[in-house]
């Protein structure tokens, strides 16, 4: 197996305080570039081509480029192959106080990442860029070597190096520029409005894994060996939203939120989309835009036949890529079905018994449709 070179950086920051602190961003991802022993070469030719033409020689930068300029310059990084490996970090849900200190968030958080890599390559050389004072530097790497791998005599190419990106390890750039483009996707405070563009143009070479883990499973790129009768319900459920978006029926709301729920089934298609993220999504063409308008939102797609599910015992929303998703769905409203007619039947059992001859459920035509509900679930034994 070639040696794996990997260049890593980050986008956002380590700040907890999402809510205070002005700036601060939702998400924290780190994002690397793999690239095979046998392209280095060539890619450093391309980084060095691509910052002349696009940069005028200086080192490459995500941060406020056009959306023309951006995917312009992905293109022609195609032309050498590499992966994008990201970890999406939501720091609203972290808990650990311990990592509101920075120097522990980055070494907790580069110990889950960079492990990956050291089970995937027997031979690697991992570069990220320069963070912090020397002293910071210093101890980083030591809690990698100790925490994570350390070079050995079966195992000596494996290199662990903070660089300089613009003088000592000019191909950092590259994932500086990726970081960013992944950021511009997932980081709901940062989203950028032509996410859905960005990511059409890396998806094919991007791996994403989420933290923390409870409403996802890591499966980078969509998994095709699935059992076939699940790959079409995903199927239909796409493409009912696809066609919907292509009909222009939609408002500024819908079609923001079909979107992103579109761009994460690509992504990780069992993943569940946080209420708050789609809030926050929609308040950028809607600033009243609020978690009951999201509740109506869906509500009213889903009279129009598009197919969105909440899952029960779980918070979010996502496009439906399996059987069990529906079962879900469907399960989650029985439970809120069953108790309110078990509750009506107790309330008209209680005035039968003081009045034999009021019948609520009989004297309205309405309502004599709640007593066949009744008898079936009753007759069912549905619990």
């Amino acid at each position: 197996m070639n040696k794996a070179y990997i260049y890593f950086d980050e986008f956002g920051n380590p700040h907890l305080d999402t809510e205070s602190k002005a700036g601060t961003f939702s998400h924290f991802i780190y994002t690397a570039v793999v690239i095979d022993e046998k392209d280095l070469k060539k890619a450093k030719d391309l980084r060095t081509e691509i910052s002349n033409k696009f940069r005028q020689g200086s080192p490459l930068k995500s941060n406020k480029l056009p959306l023309e300029k951006r995917i312009r310059m992905i293109t022609q990084f195609k032309e050498v192959s590499f992966g994008i490996y990201s970890l999406v970090i939501d720091k609203r849900k972290i808990e650990n106080k311990n990592l509101e200190d920075k120097t522990v968030f980055y070494k907790f958080f580069q110990r889950l990442f960079l492990t990956q890599f050291v089970e995937k390559y027997d031979k690697f050389e991992i570069y990220f860029d320069k963070i912090g004072e020397e002293n910071f530097q210093n101890s980083l790497k030591s809690y990698i070597a100790k925490r994570v791998f350390q070079p050995t005599l079966f195992n000596p190419d494996r290199i662990y190096k903070i660089a300089d990106d613009k003088f000592e390890e000019p191909l950092i750039q590259i994932a500086d520029f990726f970081s960013g483009c992944v950021g511009k996707i997932y980081c709901t405070s940062n989203k950028d409005e032509n996410a859905d563009k960005i990511f059409n143009e890396i998806n094919e070479r991007l791996f994403v894994d989420f933290l923390p883990y409870e409403t996802s499973n890591y499966l980078g790129n969509y998994n095709n060996d699935i059992d076939i009768s699940d790959k079409n319900v995903g199927e239909l459920c796409v493409k009912l939203i696809v066609d919907y978006l292509k009909n222009n029926k939609g408002t500024l709301e819908e079609i923001e939120l079909l979107k992103h729920l579109l761009l994460i089934y690509k992504t990780a298609p069992y993943r569940l989309c946080e209420s708050y993220d789609l809030v926050n999504i929609l308040k950028r063409v809607n600033p009243k835009f609020s978690i009951d308008n999201l509740r109506d939102l869906i509500s009213s797609l889903r009279y129009k036949g598009l197919i969105i599910v909440s899952i029960e015992g779980k918070y979010g929303y996502k496009i439906p890529n399996k059987k069990n998703d529906l079962i879900g769905f469907y399960n989650r409203y029985l439970k809120s079905i069953i108790p309110m007619l078990k509750k009506m039947n107790i309330a008209n059992n209680q005035i039968k018994k003081e009045f034999f001859d009021i019948d609520i459920f009989k004297e309205n035509k309405n309502l004599d449709l709640i007593q066949k509900f009744i008898n079936v679930m009753e007759y069912s034994e549905i619990e």
